[in-house]
């Protein structure tokens, strides 16, 4: 069995206590990237669809550097939406955090996220490159 490291950027411990999981969790050389929302270092919610996935994908490089990985290595993307319609606003938030690849990606659309002000969640896959 591959050596397990679970990834816990500094900043979101009081996650893994409250809630009891991890931001992401490397197995060799993939990486599963938890559920990313719009908050940022304080916690505070962005108020729209676009500025939450661009936070969201932000929170999800920090995670990612926990591992010496980054969003280049991101392989898929799945994203949860209260409104489907807002679904355009993760695409060009994509463009932004992907400019070199088009990772493969599902969109579900749910009733309900983790907090209220929550309007997009999306979580990742990534494998790191061997050199």
């Amino acid at each position: 069995m591959s050596d397990r490291q679970f990834l816990v950027p500094k900043g979101t411990e009081m996650m893994r206590e409250r809630y009891h999981f991890s931001q992401g969790v490397q197995v060799g050389n993939t990486i599963y990237v938890s559920g990313q929302g719009g908050w940022n270092a304080d916690f505070s919610i962005a108020d729209t669809a676009a500025a939450q996935a661009r936070q969201a994908f932000r929170n999800m490089a920090t995670v990612l550097k926990e591992a010496a990985a980054s969003l280049d290595d991101v392989v898929e993307l799945t994203s949860y939406h209260l409104d489907m319609d807002q679904m355009g606003a993760v695409v060009e938030a994509m463009r932004e955090a992907f400019p070199k690849h088009q990772p493969a990606w599902t969109a579900v659309g749910v009733t309900r996220l983790a907090l209220p002000q929550m309007l997009v969640e999306i979580k990742a896959t990534a494998v790191v490159r061997k050199p």
